[in-house]
């Protein structure tokens, strides 16, 4: 299993995986703990059982992780190489779960410029106003402002990013240094 970092293409499966493994992990060695104490004091009142279940709530934070990011669905390899196929210069981010004060929601892909985030979502029914408002929120906390729009078509996404790449002046360094900071800046609301 490759480490990705977030934001890149299979940071979604990457993710799901490790937090499967370290959850499996945890909940063994919580039961290890638990099964030596009973061993070893042939009773469950013991400081073991008491460690096992201290360990418990850290345990069912990372469930609580896993399951999060669950129903999220991944960037398809054909949308990832028609984005990536007309992005030009403009920056990208792809398999993201982004966090709000309701209901996280799956970004399969994102387009990023100077002042437009143009967002690709596969979920069932996401909620477009929800995102668009938290993230324009969130991007103003850190005193950057950005266009941000929803979209469910892959189709008419790909169309709006081959625009934004079209327009946007990569030779300006402080748009380029903005664009960077607007991307920062959402991945630091994303799971």
């Amino acid at each position: 299993m490759n480490k990705k970092n977030k934001g890149e293409f299979g940071y979604l499966n990457y993710k799901k995986k490790l937090n499967a493994i370290i959850t499996a992990i945890a909940l063994l060695v919580i039961i290890a703990i638990f099964a030596t104490g009973l061993l070893i004091f042939k009773s469950r009142n013991n400081y073991m059982t008491l460690v096992a279940t201290v360990l418990v709530l850290p345990w069912a934070k990372l469930v609580v992780a896993y399951f999060i990011l669950i129903p999220h669905k991944v960037c398809p390899k054909d949308v990832y190489d028609r984005l990536e196929g007309c992005k030009g210069d403009i920056t990208s981010i792809y398999d993201v779960v982004v966090s709000n004060s309701k209901k996280p929601l799956g970004i399969c892909a994102m387009a990023v410029t100077d002042n437009t985030i143009a967002a690709l979502s596969l979920d069932k029914n996401p909620d477009k106003a929800l995102f668009e408002k938290s993230l324009k929120e969130f991007l103003k906390n850190d005193k950057l402002n950005a266009n941000v729009t929803l979209y469910t078509d892959v189709d008419t996404f790909i169309k709006r990013a081959a625009n934004l790449a079209a327009n946007f002046e990569s030779e300006d360094e402080n748009k380029t240094d903005r664009m960077g900071y607007i991307k920062n800046g959402t991945l630091n609301m994303c799971l």
